[in-house]
Order: structure tokens, then C-alpha cells, then sequence
């Protein structure tokens, strides 16, 4: 560090005024104190004054992006990573026997501030794919409540994401408290999945598919408000699940040898089969049940009507397992959460599923610090 101030102050003794004088001009120095990943560290700084401007700096801070801190960055980005996957009293922990100093819990939590800040506009960004390809994306969003800071307060957190047709799951941002589908602004959604609440239902898209495992969930709950035992929910439920199976099987299976008329075939007697269902219990005594299927039958077999050969999933396990990550951090965790909850399942998944933004955001993290 000492060398690196050094060749900064050479650099500027070499900058002239239009005069010929020298424009910079030590102005005196202090001791300052690192802490570093190889231990306390103090160096002697020096202060430099711009004639021109009036102003002082100091060169060897203000290249490192540190100003004030006290921690370097290649000491904040391992606290930071550990209270990723585990709580900050444990990465304070592991990272005092690692470095033989102590790093305070709340100093962590503006650490992990600060790796979001750069993550977040890492990942504004990162580039969009092409158009052709972003249309062949399939969307889908969901929410989960994590313990807020006071007293019986549920904070909503909502990711959403994008899908490829080889499946790999993309994170495309995270909200904190905002109105359903506010994860997916700025995004040119086409396809979407999701499950039955009915904020995300309201998501304006071209084509909007219903899960499959939501909507046999849902009218298992629906027949037992209804009276209806298990037993019986079980021989009204297994064969929906059964025929919904062999209709995302003949999907997938005719894609490929791209026989539309058999799959228009397969969707027709669907939902026929869904609607002799629905009067079924509609006349058995199950009217709620009745009419959440005459209802939403349609929406099972969207997947299955999208035009132009494109392939949308019938389900939305990609982002359940986005949504399973949450909880494993933020909701099996004893911990009340207040404004740092974003920063923290951003940083988290943003680590998880768009590798290629997080290596970029930890090198300009590294290099410049929170400048960057």
C-alpha cells in the first residue's frame, strides 16, 4: 500500500498548470488504520492539495475506494458471502477465528449493503438476450411472508424469474412489500406461470398458465372444506392428477415430431373430461369445488396452445425452488427482518442463479469497492 501511495504521488508531481508550476501539493498526512484479510494493517497517508480546485484528497483512499471504511474489500466480500448462508452472529464467528479479530454483527449487515448495491446495479446491467430468445422465455413469479421486526408483521417478499427451454432458471429481481407482479417490471412477459393467487392471475401476459400442482392442491383443500374425507378427495383428485399428466406427456411427446392435430386432440378431450368433472360435483354437493374447476380448466392447457412451436412449462417449480432458497434463509432463521431483508435475498440469489452477474459484480466489487 505504501509503494501504491508512493506511484500515485509521482503520477501527480508530473501534472503541471498551464503556467508550468506543479498543479498538486503534499499537504501534510496521518496515520490510518486497516483492517485487512491479513491482519491490523497502519499506514502513514498522505494529503494532497489541488491548487486549481481549492480541495484536498488523499490518493492512496480514493484509488482504493475506501474513504472512510475502515475494512477492505477483500475482507467485507467474506462476511458478506457467509451471512448469505448463514446468520451474522455465525459469520462473525468463523471470520474472527479466520482473521483474529473481531468484525461486529451490524458492521456485517452494511457490508451485505454494500454488496447489494453493487450487485443490484450489476445486475441492471447485465445485458438482455436477443429479442427472438427473450420471447422464447417463460416467466413466472411467487411470494412468501418471512417475520417482520414488530410484533405478529409479515413481510411480503416476491421473486421473479426467467425460464429457458433447457430449464435453467434466471432470477430477474426481487420486491420487498410491492403489489403482485411487481417483480417482473420492465420485463416484456409473454408467457407466464403461476400459481392461483389471485393477484398474480390479474398479471397481464399473452399467454398465462395455471400450475398444475397448485390447482390439484387447491381443490384437494377445496372438497375438504366441502366435507368430503380424504379417501374420497384422493379418488377425485389422483385421476386429475393423472389425466393433467398424460396431457403434458402427449404435449411434450408431439412437439418433437410436431404433430399439432394429435395434441389439439389430446387438449379437446381434456377439457372435456375436466367438465364432466365439474358437473359431477357440482351435483354431488361440491359447489365451490365445482366451480373452481369449470373455471379454471382453461387455463391448465394454455402450455399446451402456445403458438409458434415454442415450449412453456405446465408448472412452476423453477421458481419454487427460488422461493424454497428464501425460506431455507429467511424463514427457518429465529431473526426479526427490517429494511436489510432485500439486500440479503438479492445478494442470496442473485449468487445462486445468475452466476455470470455475481462474478461480474464481485470483481468490480473487489476492485473498486462501493465506488464502483
Amino acid at each position: 500500500m505504501e509503494r501504491t501511495q508512493e506511484d500515485l504521488l509521482d503520477d501527480l508531481r508530473r501534472v503541471r498548470q498551464e503556467d508550468g508550476r506543479c498543479r498538486y501539493g503534499l499537504w501534510g498526512g496521518y496515520e490510518r488504520s486497516f483492517r485487512t484479510s491479513m491482519g491490523p494493517l497502519v499506514v502513514r497517508v498522505r494529503r494532497v492539495r489541488d491548487r486549481v480546485a481549492g480541495k484536498t484528497f488523499i490518493p492512496l483512499l480514493q484509488a482504493l475506494g475506501l474513504g472512510k471504511k475502515r475494512y477492505t474489500p477483500d475482507v467485507r466480500l467474506p462476511c458478506a458471502e457467509h451471512a448469505l448462508t448463514g446468520t451474522y452472529p455465525e459469520a462473525s464467528r468463523l471470520m474472527e477465528r479466520v482473521l483474529g479479530y473481531r468484525i461486529p454483527h451490524r458492521t456485517i449487515w452494511n457490508f451485505v449493503k454494500e454488496l447489494a448495491q453493487v450487485v443490484e446495479r450489476t445486475l441492471q446491467r447485465d445485458p438482455p438476450p436477443p429479442v427472438e430468445v427473450k420471447l422464447g422465455q417463460n416467466h413466472s413469479t411467487d411470494s412468501t411472508f418471512v417475520r417482520g421486526r414488530k410484533r405478529k408483521q409479515q413481510l411480503e417478499v416476491e421473486a421473479g424469474i426467467r425460464q429457458g427451454q433447457d430449464h435453467r432458471v434466471e432470477l430477474v429481481n426481487v420486491r420487498v412489500g410491492a403489489p403482485p407482479g411487481a417483480s417482473l417490471e420492465g420485463e416484456e412477459v409473454q408467457k407466464l406461470t403461476t400459481d392461483d393467487a389471485p393477484g398474480l392471475r390479474a398479471f397481464g401476459a399473452e399467454y398465462q398458465q395455471l400450475c398444475h400442482v397448485h390447482f390439484c392442491r387447491h381443490l384437494n383443500d377445496l372438497l375438504g372444506d366441502e366435507g368430503m374425507s380424504l379417501e374420497e378427495r384422493e379418488r377425485v383428485v389422483g385421476p386429475v392428477r393423472g389425466l393433467l399428466a398424460h396431457l403434458r406427456n402427449s404435449v411434450e411427446f408431439h412437439r418433437h415430431d410436431g404433430n399439432g392435430v394429435a395434441v389439439t386432440e389430446r387438449v379437446r378431450a381434456t377439457l372435456q373430461e375436466l367438465g364432466a368433472l365439474g358437473h359431477r360435483l357440482e351435483q354431488g354437493g361440491c359447489p365451490q369445488s365445482a366451480r373452481f374447476v369449470l373455471r379454471e380448466m382453461r387455463a391448465l392447457v394454455v402450455f399446451a396452445e402456445v403458438g409458434g412451436g415454442l415450449w412453456m412449462p405446465a408448472t412452476s417449480n423453477a421458481v419454487e425452488r427460488v422461493m424454497g432458497a428464501i425460506a431455507d434463509r429467511c424463514k427457518r432463521k429465529w431473526a426479526h427482518w427490517g429494511s436489510g431483508l432485500r439486500n440479503l435475498v438479492l445478494t442470496m440469489l442473485v449468487r445462486r442463479f445468475r452466476p455470470r452477474v455475481w462474478g461480474l459484480a464481485v470483481r468490480r466489487y473487489l476492485r473498486w469497492g462501493v465506488q464502483a
